[in-house]
Formats: structure tokens, sequence, C-alpha cells
């Protein structure tokens, strides 16, 4: 008994070390990841919110990816949805929430080091993943070229206010 309980210790000792060695340090624990600007984000907020922040989807507090505004979630508790106009501050939570979502992926997108459509955002927006809402975000359609601008680093206003999409429900259900 007392032999295995040294064993045990021997092992959990060596576990313990390999850990320590195994590169885990602190130095360069900080990465700066690129992410898209946040100047003009205003015009993109407004596309998500037409096409994704509705209260049964991206509107919704439950979900990881939140989408703040008009037709959903509101940042201030007192403002009711199809109310009062977007918010500058639910601008700024929606774009804080899209930078959070696959943000490794995200900053290649930035860095021109990878193609936009593998950023998660976009790949479930144009259904080429698993998505319950569908595709959102067509290929080609103005809201892929504003969120595509986006994320090349200069908002093309006038290509995000030809999104001319409104919430709507989808086949086979009704509001």
């Amino acid at each position: 008994m007392i032999q295995l309980a040294s064993t045990l210790q021997c092992a959990c000792a060596g576990w313990l070390l390999i850990l320590v060695c195994s590169g885990c340090s602190l130095e360069n624990s900080d990465v700066a990841l690129r992410t898209p600007p946040r100047k003009d984000f205003a015009a993109v907020s407004s596309v998500f919110e037409r096409r994704c922040g509705t209260l049964d989807c991206h509107g919704a507090p439950a979900r990881n990816l939140r989408v703040y505004g008009i037709f959903g979630l509101r940042a201030n508790g007192l403002d009711v949805t199809g109310g009062a106009a977007t918010t500058d501050a639910e601008v700024e939570a929606t774009y804080t929430s899209l930078i959070s979502i696959d943000p490794e992926t995200l900053s290649r997108v930035s860095a021109d080091a990878e193609a936009p459509e593998q950023w998660l955002v976009l790949s479930k927006g144009r259904a080429r993943e698993q998505h319950k809402g569908g595709e959102r975000l067509p290929p080609g359609s103005a809201a892929d070229a504003c969120i595509l601008s986006w994320l090349a680093g200069h908002v093309d206003e006038d290509v995000c206010a030809g999104d001319t999409f409104s919430p709507a429900p989808l086949p086979g259900e009704e509001w």
C-alpha cells in the first residue's frame, strides 16, 4: 500500500514536471489580433441587425453572437424592441460581439492571410456550415459585399445602404 502511494506520488510529480516544461510560459502571452475597423461599423451593424438580429435569432441574449438593435436585443433594458432607433451603444455592443466570434480566423482574414469565408460568422451566414437560420448572407448580395468591405478594412457605406432586406419569417413560419 505504501509502495502504491509512493508510485502515485512519483507519477504525479512526473506529470507536473512535464506540464511545467511543456512551453507554458508567461513570456509572449500577449498576442495582438487584428480586427476589422470600428470606424463606420454602424452601416455594417445595420445589415447584421436586419438579417440576423431578431429576437428569435441573434437578437436574443442566449446566443454567443449577439446582435443589438431595433429588431431584437436592446442594450438599455428600458428600450423596447421595434421602438427607438439603434443606439451607438448597441452598435458598439454588436461590434464587440462580432469580433469575439472566432477571433483568430477573423484576425487572419483582416490581415489578408485567409479567405473571408473561413470566418465562422460569414461561413454560417452563407450556409456553408449548419446554421439554423439558413442562408442569411448570400454570396454576391449587398449584405455580403458590405461585410466583405468591412473585413477588407474600408466599409462601403453605399453598398451597405443598398441592402434592403427586412426581417421575415422562415419558410413555413408565420409572424
